[in-house]
């Protein structure tokens, strides 16, 4: 492993001309995670949990950036960051990009994740509520090269959903008829019924 994967770089080298290109958009956010996460992990758990939640973000990267690559999308939405807003309307699709990702994470949230917690519970969790960022961004990306929606679920799959359900409820509405043996058993409960009334 190389001092780049490692990530130990002397204060020199890392703010060196060029050296954050090579290394990455978010490599100062990973920095910053990494000595964060420090104060809950030793050094090399955040070492590696914070690479971890790095290429998480270049993922999410990966993921917006082939969205934002079809020129129908920048015609039709406006995005920040975090929303696609379709233009004209309220509605939203959030969909965090690496970097908006990387500020949400705080020393607080680390708080909130680590405090209290056994370290490899706690990690876990972090990195899979960061996988669910990476997830939401894949579907986005999935359904709008598959069906032009940044909806997670596409409408013609929620509608044989529905579609679906509503033909089940038809079915359960229409009683079973009873066999000859039950008909008789339930015949004396309404003749008895009858009687009383």
């Amino acid at each position: 492993m190389n001092r780049f994967e490692q990530g130990s770089f002397s204060p020199d080298w890392v703010h060196s001309p060029g050296l954050s290109e090579a290394l990455g958009p978010h490599q100062k956010h990973r920095e910053r995670i990494h000595n964060e996460l420090k104060e809950f992990l030793s050094a090399q758990e955040a070492r590696e949990t914070a690479t971890h939640v790095y290429k998480l973000a270049l993922e999410i990267d990966e993921e917006i950036g082939r969205i934002l690559k079809d020129p129908l999308v920048r015609r039709l939405y406006e995005y920040d960051g975090q929303f696609f807003t379709p233009r004209g309307t309220r509605g939203f699709h959030s969909a965090f990009d690496g970097s908006n990702l990387l500020k949400w994470l705080s020393d607080s949230i680390f708080a909130t994740f680590f405090r209290g917690r056994e370290k490899h519970i706690a990690i876990r969790w972090l990195l899979d509520e960061l996988g669910k960022h990476a997830w939401v961004a894949k579907r986005r990306r999935m359904n709008w090269e598959e069906s032009h929606t940044l909806d997670l679920v596409p409408k013609e799959v929620l509608e044989a959903i529905v579609q679906r359900a509503s033909e089940h409820k038809e079915f359960e509405a229409v009683p079973s008829s009873l066999s000859p043996e039950e008909q008789a058993f339930f015949r004396s409960f309404e003749e008895q019924m009858e009687r009383r009334g």
